[in-house]
């Protein structure tokens, strides 16, 4: 039953009681920006699973637009309908304006962040220890993704790009020189670009404190308490822990972190006090 859910959501899925069909609540989310996306299945399933238990009825279809994250954030501050439902790393600004979920869907895993290079330059980090050795080093990045700002406040030097599959193409031309991923994201983008003179290097990761939450517009209030209880409902019975080590537990194995030197990086951009950290249940640690 759970597979058939995500297939249909993935076609347009009514979610909540199957014995009504009136009164279904539309909620958009943004039609995706790249052509791949690699956490589809995974927050597909996590909603599909949240969100069946609701007394309320609801049907999830993609934006009519594509859309990058901070046109997605506008559309929703200001209540366009263009986008009701958002998954994507925190800002204490996205938390002032947006209802944010505080259910970390990552479990923090998106601050784990391990380098793609190109092939020739595999060994390139094999003597860093510090930040400071890697002030040399240009990291890529999606121009409105909040990482930009939190590896420049760390020092870091970043060059920016229109869209997230032309990063792939800048780093094998040498417009910079690393770009890092979450360890949840990697694995999968190996694979979709494997034509490409990329590998992932072996020899550091960055770390930073952040938490991957679905945002809803404040116009949707009862859809964002339907949401969060049917989340909270799978921490409580384990059902959360067992989708995110199914999708996430060979790619945390695989990154080996314990193996790598681990730089620590500051996240000015989201206050420790604002998240649920006394939760240890909702947290990775390596």
């Amino acid at each position: 039953m759970r597979k058939c859910s995500v297939i249909l959501f993935i076609a347009t899925l009514i979610f909540g009681s199957q014995s009504v069909y009136a009164d279904i609540t539309v909620i958009r989310y943004p039609g995706p920006a790249a052509k791949t996306d690699s956490h589809f299945e995974y927050i597909h399933e996590l909603l599909a699973e949240a969100l069946t238990s609701s007394a309320n009825k609801y049907q999830l279809l993609p934006s009519k637009a594509t859309m990058q994250q901070g046109r997605a954030v506008h559309e929703m501050k200001y209540g366009t309908g263009e986008v009701d439902l958002l998954w994507s790393m925190s800002t204490d600004e996205r938390e002032k304006v947006l209802i944010a979920i505080k259910i970390p869907i990552d479990k923090g895993l998106l601050g784990w962040r391990i380098p793609f290079v190109i092939s020739e330059n595999r060994q390139m980090f094999k003597t860093i220890r510090t930040l400071r050795d890697m002030e040399n080093y240009s990291a890529g990045q999606e121009q409105d993704w909040p990482d930009v700002k939190i590896l420049e406040h760390n020092g870091l030097k970043v060059n920016t790009a229109n869209s997230y599959e032309a990063l792939f193409s800048m780093l094998e031309a040498g417009r910079f020189d690393y770009f890092p991923r979450s360890i949840m994201e990697i694995w999968k983008e190996q694979e979709l670009h494997a034509g490409k003179n990329l590998v992932i290097s072996q020899d550091i990761a960055l770390h930073y404190p952040a938490a991957y939450y679905f945002f809803v517009t404040p116009s949707k209030r009862r859809f964002a308490e339907d949401l969060n209880n049917g989340l909270e409902n799978m921490v409580r019975n384990g059902q959360f822990e067992k989708i995110f080590l199914k999708y996430h537990q060979g790619a945390i194995q695989r990154a080996a972190l314990k193996q790598r030197t681990v730089l620590e990086l500051q996240n000015p951009f989201l206050n420790p006090a604002n998240m649920p950290l006394s939760r240890s249940e909702l947290w990775f640690q390596p």
